[in-house]
């Protein structure tokens, strides 16, 4: 009976171990959070939508997942449908200071009409 018991205990921490809930998303193929940044910032709903001008608009919800205000600096590289990167001015790094468990939306809007795809950077800022 004692063994019962014991397998049952065993398995139910096992059940409860594997449900904890995480705060931090699954990555997106287009983001890079930079490694010294650690677990204090991730990035949510990332999304790149064609608008009225058939150019693209990027934004993602940029999280400080810490009691502490972060200063970060970001920035959009846009990318053609081969994949390559499109020069342009607006491919440059911005900063932002992030607030204590903030979320806050970072916009671009694609320098040409050729962007198809971007990919987002996030860094600490210098």
């Amino acid at each position: 009976m004692k063994s019962v018991i014991m397998c049952g205990a065993v398995l139910g921490a096992l059940l409860f171990a594997g449900c904890k809930a995480t705060n931090v998303p699954p990555p997106d193929r287009r983001v890079t959070i930079a490694p010294d940044l650690g677990t204090s910032i991730y990035v949510t709903d990332v999304r790149c939508v064609k608008g009225s001008s058939d150019c693209y608009t990027f934004q993602a919800n940029v999280v400080n997942n810490t009691s502490s205000q972060r200063a970060v600096e970001w920035k959009v590289v846009w990318l053609d449908a081969d994949g390559m990167e499109i020069d342009s001015t607006v491919s440059s790094w911005a900063a932002r200071m992030i607030q204590p468990y903030e979320v806050c939306a970072l916009k671009g809007t694609a320098p040409t009409k050729a962007a198809v795809d971007m990919m987002f950077y996030v860094r600490k800022a210098k």
